[in-house]
């Protein structure tokens, strides 16, 4: 028996890690697997904060959001992690003093009340007169 549940795991495992498949097994099984994916989009979501933090550090830029963004995850993040747990693109928006990392949740809708959102605080360099 155990055997037969690991296997079942495993499979689906793999069907969550390629984007083809992945919708059909979310909708079967949503009410167990968004928790999982909301908690691998937290971790995920962590790495690239701190990894944004730690380019802020050494003073280098920040992409910016939009497009300049996502070309930075694709050239930084690799596979899977480059979107969040239901295959959606994160988002990027910066402020003065931080910049966000947002997840669109398992609704895929923008704006709505399961968005996942990271907030980053940054130190923007002073320019030299």
């Amino acid at each position: 028996m155990a055997k037969v549940f690991l296997l079942l795991l495993i499979l689906l495992g793999a069907s969550l890690y390629f984007p083809q498949t992945r919708p059909v097994v979310l909708d079967i099984f949503a009410p167990v697997a968004n928790p999982l994916l909301a908690w691998q989009t937290k971790a995920e979501m962590d790495r690239i904060g701190t990894t944004l933090q730690a380019l802020n550090r050494r003073g280098a830029e920040l992409p910016s959001p939009g497009v300049n963004f996502h070309a930075w995850m694709g050239s930084t993040f690799y596979g899977p992690d480059r979107t969040d747990g239901w295959g959606v693109d994160y988002t990027l928006r910066a402020w003065q003093d931080s910049v966000a990392i947002i997840s669109n949740g398992p609704d895929l809708e923008v704006g709505t009340a399961d968005d996942i959102l990271l907030t980053v605080l940054i130190q923007r360099r002073r320019r030299s007169r």
